[in-house]
């Protein structure tokens, strides 16, 4: 059986750090696999920022799933959102972001942080995702994308 993964990362770089070789491995195998980092990564560097530090960052994200061989697979395997490094919430909005993101991928397995975490960042992926693994199914939910079966 063929797997759709997707992995959810706070910056630019989380995915490729904490599932690099198991995506690099399962897309070998021929499974679906996508990374989407939940901000643009624009202050996460000690000597620059904003704009020019994003869009090198987005760069960064495309050229590491295309060497792990996850840009092999049909369809947009790495997506960066435009939302501050720095600046992730826990949001309604936000929520229906990453439930809109797994229902499209029909994720069988979607990997992200810790809801516990240390950053903001990343402990508000994992509280996104958390809540969006149960609303994925929810047909009333974010309607204008079908619910997953499972």
């Amino acid at each position: 059986m063929k797997l759709d993964v997707l992995a959810f990362g706070a910056h630019p770089d989380d995915c490729e750090y904490q599932v690099g070789g198991m995506a690099a491995k399962w897309a070998a195998a021929g499974h679906k696999v996508k990374f989407v980092s939940t901000t643009n990564g624009d202050i996460g560097h000690w000597h620059m920022a904003g704009g020019p530090l994003a869009k090198r960052r987005t760069a960064e994200v495309h050229e590491a799933a295309k060497r792990l061989g996850v840009t092999a697979q049909e369809g947009v395997s790495a997506q960066v959102l435009d939302i501050h490094d720095g600046e992730l919430m826990p949001t309604l909005e936000n929520r229906t972001t990453i439930t809109r993101l797994i229902r499209e991928w029909k994720a069988d397995i979607v990997f992200s942080h810790r809801p516990n975490e240390y950053h903001p960042d990343h402990r508000y992926v994992g509280v996104l995702v958390q809540d969006s693994a149960y609303m994925v199914a929810v047909p009333f939910f974010c309607p204008d994308t079908p619910p997953l079966d499972r």
